[in-house]
């Protein structure tokens, strides 16, 4: 059996819902509302099922969010204590990161530090102040790899491979 959010998936029993870690305890489809338990506030809650869906982030795990970043789990920790990305979710009361409880990121942070990660110059400074950065993934390849959009590469004469086709999936 895999375990929970192997291979850069996300966990599929915990979830963001208005930035909060919850997990969903019990769904009544005869009523259209869903049972979670918020992780952060540490109560039971009711949700219509309808809002759930529209509503809930995916939460991902700390190594998980390093592999779809194309980072090493440690540069995402070592960017968080220096300030660079936003803090990450603790699957505890009031949301802190504590040792021996897994944190997490939501889609929606796991976007914005692709953003600020675009925006960084990697290596020796240029002379001219331009950025460069060759080790992001575009916003696309990030896409494709949280599973939100699907990419078809063909291989040229040389061996290279191009974009050829991509069709968001939400």
């Amino acid at each position: 059996m895999n375990k929970e959010g192997a291979d850069g998936a996300p966990s599929k029993n915990l979830w963001f819902l208005n930035g909060e870690l919850c997990k969903p305890v019990h769904l009544s489809r005869a009523a259209g509302m869903l049972t979670i338990w918020n992780i952060n506030r540490e109560e039971r809650m009711l949700v219509p099922l309808a809002e759930w869906k529209k509503k809930r982030k995916r939460a991902y795990n700390r190594a998980d969010a390093a592999k779809i970043l194309g980072m090493h789990r440690k540069s995402v920790s070592r960017n968080i204590e220096k300030g660079i990305f936003p803090p990450i979710t603790g699957a505890t009361k009031g949301g802190v990161p504590t040792f021996r409880y897994k944190s997490y990121y939501s889609e929606d942070d796991i976007k914005e530090i692709r953003n600020i990660q675009a925006n960084r110059h990697m290596g020796r400074p240029r002379k001219d102040g331009l950025i460069t950065n060759n080790q992001t993934p575009t916003a696309l390849e990030m896409a494709v790899s949280m599973g939100d959009a699907t990419q078809l590469y063909t291989k040229d004469a040389y061996g290279n491979f191009i974009p050829v086709y991509n069709e968001t999936v939400r």
